[in-house]
């Protein structure tokens, strides 16, 4: 028996769908990849926005038109926000909701054999697909913050944290399989909190753990414990300099409508702060254009934000309307035109901005995780997130942490010598 995943949206989502992998294969199914015939089929869900949900149900209308004996299962976000009679409509075998990811696999299994269809072989299959070298640590999930764009408290429900124990586990876990760098996910980061022992302590755990391998932060919302985490980058070569901070937005009356919480004047005072502390920080941020009441001179403002800072990427987004949010029945709508002309600006800035942190690496040894190898060369991420690629003899294995030097800048990417 076979299982198959597509997976929609964050790392948070990937890891989730790890993780339905690993106890698929320990029931003795193998994973095959999404388009091979496979007896299960997996969609993992995302519905950030209305465009997202309404991607993830018309693949699942048409794998049920053309596929009609494979088990389909829907899970994720979409799962919660879609209503009831639309998820009716799409004719799934299992759509699983929050409290029952869990325990994904063995319901899937369950369901099967209730129909006398299960045919499992003796041993557990190994997974299956090309080896990867970065792993995801899923520590978190949910979120209380309820800013008024976002579906996502409602979808994924309050913060609950994952065991401090059962986090440290799996990454030496990880790390003695071989991964070389562990991605540490949830959906509100900043809100993990276990006995006491907050995410800086876990980072700071983290990186105690034997092996040779690096520690990276996904996205953590800003107000809470930047600073502290930065401050352990500054003093943990293991963690990696590379801070993602969702600040949407550089105008006050924005940010208060979309309900941040949080000022420009703080945002500065925050930003002085990380970049004083770890001056060649990758510094990455998440931008919405065009929200409700978003004049020009709002936008403006944001502009100004981002070009006072080194910030060596951006997510821009075009705001969308998101049914089910306070935002979506706001006054003051954006002509869409607009909100994407916005981003477009946004976009060229970043393009400009990453170009010019880039630079900054030149002359300077950069740790290179080789992801891919052809034709003598290797390419790869360093810890700050940019594209490197490099020749170096003898040439470096996949999966492997090198140290190179860059000489020079093709577009954002660092070109280097191996070291």
């Amino acid at each position: 028996m076979t299982v198959s995943f597509k997976t929609f949206g964050c790392r948070l989502n990937r890891a989730e769908t790890v993780r339905f992998e690993q106890a698929f294969a320990e029931a003795g199914v193998a994973t095959v990849p999404f388009g091979e015939s496979s007896d299960i089929v997996v969609i993992h869900t995302c519905a950030v926005t209305q465009t997202a949900e309404s991607e993830c149900l018309r693949l699942a209308r048409s794998l049920r038109r053309k596929n009609p004996g494979v088990f389909l299962v829907l899970s994720g976000c979409a799962a919660e926000s879609a209503k009831p009679e639309t998820l009716a409509s799409l004719g799934m075998d299992l759509i699983v909701h929050r409290n029952g990811r869990d325990k994904l696999a063995a319901t899937v299994l369950d369901r099967l054999a209730e129909r006398g269809s299960v045919d499992l072989p003796e041993t557990a299959a190994p997974p299956n697909g090309t080896k990867l070298h970065r792993a995801l640590l899923k520590v978190q999930d949910g979120c209380s913050c309820f800013c008024t764009y976002c579906i996502v408290p409602h979808t994924r429900g309050v913060p609950r944290s994952r065991p401090f124990e059962a986090c440290l586990e799996e990454a030496g876990r990880l790390l003695a399989e071989g991964f070389r760098e562990i991605v540490v996910v949830g959906c509100n980061l900043a809100f993990y909190e276990d006995g006491g022992r907050t995410l800086p302590d876990l980072l700071r755990a983290l990186t105690g753990l034997s092996g040779n391998g690096r520690i990276r932060l996904s996205s953590l919302e800003p107000g809470k414990c930047e600073r502290e985490v930065v401050s352990l980058m500054a003093q943990e070569p293991r963690l990696c300099n590379f801070l993602h901070l969702p600040l949407q937005s550089g105008s006050d009356p924005v940010l208060k409508r979309m309900g941040r919480g949080y000022s420009v004047a703080e945002l500065r005072r925050v930003l002085d702060t990380i970049c004083e502390q770890v001056p060649m920080l990758g510094l990455g941020a998440d931008f919405i254009t065009g929200f409700p009441g978003e004049t020009e001179a709002m936008f403006n403002e944001t502009k100004q934000l981002i070009e006072s800072y080194p910030f060596s990427n951006l997510h821009v987004f075009p705001y969308s309307e998101r049914p089910g949010t306070p935002a979506a029945a706001f006054d003051g709508k954006v002509p869409p035109e607009t909100r994407k002309r916005r981003a477009h600006e946004l976009i060229e800035l970043r393009e400009q901005k990453k170009a010019t942190f880039a630079k900054r690496h030149l002359g300077r040894t950069v740790d290179v995780l080789v992801e891919r190898i052809q034709d003598g060369s290797a390419s790869g991420w360093t810890e700050d997130y940019l594209e490197c690629r490099f020749e170096t003899t003898p040439p470096p294995r996949q999966g492997e942490l090198v140290k190179a030097v860059p000489y020079a800048v093709d577009g954002t990417a660092l070109l280097a010598k191996g070291v």
